[in-house]
């Protein structure tokens, strides 16, 4: 039996895939005000609705935010150059003073996005460790020399490096996302997994990392929501419904167990399960047709709960 640790989940923000600017920058500024803990972006490229460039939109975050982290939630690197890769998340570092965190992942199981960079499904999860690798070298060496079937460069050096650090949160919710994010994560970002399996999952992570000689300790545990809010029932569902079946193909009773949604109560209510179960972050992506009107109702209905809210005890 581990020792009992007193636990309460941060919320974040991962913004929805596009919105205005003349709604998205207002709703930023209102959520760092406000107190949310930290700002994210979500990847994708080949979309049947509109969906932004997410190194473009973090880029915006650092030059509209100043105190709260911001990050990626994840970017498929695979899909990437290393080394451009490696400078966009230096370059919003730097900007930002600081605050990013790359969130890496593979973005899912999506052909066309890595057909069109001319990477094979079946190497991508080769190909984003390697990656990790050579970010992690660019961003903390001199001048780099890389070679592997994969890529390889010679001589290659970024400047301004980070200051500070950039930690890496792994995505995922396969076992060799676990694996990964065990042996290689400064984080680990779940999906698609309800309170109730966090625990669980959470405990093969920190497996993998002491089979690699890595304390879990060193490793920040999060979680990603896809997630709507209203202020009475049925009108969160009516929203994230939709969302569900153009972007998974399913509705949303198939996947309610991996989404965060319904009136603000409901959300402390999952939130403080999450981090009963151990989750130092909750990140649910906004779904919304008023990104402002739904981040106030967040800002004064769930983030007072949750600041009143007991923490859990975990590991009891």
């Amino acid at each position: 039996m581990s020792d009992p640790t007193v636990h309460r989940a941060q919320l974040g923000l991962v913004l929805p895939p596009a919105v205005p600017a003349g709604q998205l920058w207002p709703a930023v500024e209102a959520a760092e005000e406000g107190g949310i803990g930290s700002i994210w972006v979500t990847d994708r490229t080949i979309s049947d609705m509109p969906w932004l460039e997410t190194m473009t939109v973090l880029g915006g975050l650092a030059a509209r935010t100043s105190r709260v982290m911001i990050g990626t939630s994840v970017l498929a690197i695979a899909r990437r150059n290393p080394v451009l890769t490696a400078h966009a998340f230096c370059t919003a570092q730097y900007l930002s003073g600081g605050r990013v965190v790359a969130g890496i992942g593979l973005g899912g199981a999506r052909p066309a996005e890595y057909e069109m960079a001319g990477v094979p499904l079946s190497r991508r999860g080769r190909i984003t460790d390697e990656y990790i690798a050579v970010m992690r070298r660019l961003w903390a060496e001199g001048s780099i020399d890389h070679a592997s079937d994969e890529y390889s460069c010679a001589g290659l050096q970024l400047c301004p490096q980070p200051e500070t650090p950039i930690p890496i949160w792994i995505g995922g919710q396969t076992p060799a996302a676990y694996r990964r994010a065990g042996r290689l994560g400064d984080g680990w970002l779940a999906a698609f997994v309800p309170p109730e399996g966090y625990a669980g999952v959470w405990g093969q992570v920190c497996d993998h990392a002491l089979a690699a000689g890595r304390e879990p300790s060193e490793i920040t545990p999060a979680v990603y929501v896809l997630a709507a809010i209203g202020r009475r029932e049925g009108e969160a569902e009516a929203l994230l419904d939709p969302f569900m079946r153009s972007v998974f193909g399913a509705p949303l009773d198939a996947l309610s167990f991996a989404c965060l949604y319904g009136t603000p109560d409901r959300w402390v209510d999952m939130i403080g399960r999450f981090g009963d179960a151990g989750a130092q972050h909750v990140l649910p992506v906004l779904v919304t047709d008023d990104l402002p009107r739904d981040v106030d109702l967040v800002l004064s209905e769930v983030l007072p709960q949750l600041a009143s809210r007991p923490a859990g005890l975990v590991g009891v």
